[in-house]
């Protein structure tokens, strides 16, 4: 891997990562202009942005790592993950109790515990017959 590409990826894993985390400050920083602002955006959009943008600088920091997803499902699980953190930080900054969003919560993090299951499941199969 050349120095070219882990300086582009190492600045690309800021910017995602910074980008990702700004919400739970109370801005929103914006790449494709490159703004900063505070106006209201919605709950569910900045959840799914911010998971979507962590579970990129993740990847591309195992990437960086020679760490390679060990099953199918990982991109998944770590997705789900990121999406419950989002989730559950913005809404309790945001002070949004609202039963159906944080029913929609419950069920992601049941997904992700299904997935979790499924991801040990796969690993278990990956490396069966390896030694």
């Amino acid at each position: 891997m050349g120095i070219g590409t882990i300086i582009v990826f190492s600045s690309l894993v800021v910017i995602l990562t910074t980008t990702a985390l700004t919400p739970l400050l109370g801005v929103n920083l914006q790449i494709y202009d490159l703004s900063i602002s505070d106006e209201a955006v919605a709950t569910n959009f900045l959840a799914i942005r911010s998971a979507t943008f962590a579970s990129l600088a993740f990847f591309i920091v195992n990437y960086l790592r020679n760490k390679r997803p060990l099953s199918s499902v990982a991109p998944l699980l770590a997705f789900c993950n990121f999406l419950v953190f989002f989730g559950a930080a913005i809404m309790v900054k945001r002070a949004q109790f609202e039963a159906i969003p944080w029913l929609v919560l419950c069920l992601c993090v049941a997904l992700s515990v299904f997935l979790y299951r499924e991801n040990k499941a796969q690993i278990g199969v990956i490396f069966r017959d390896s030694w």
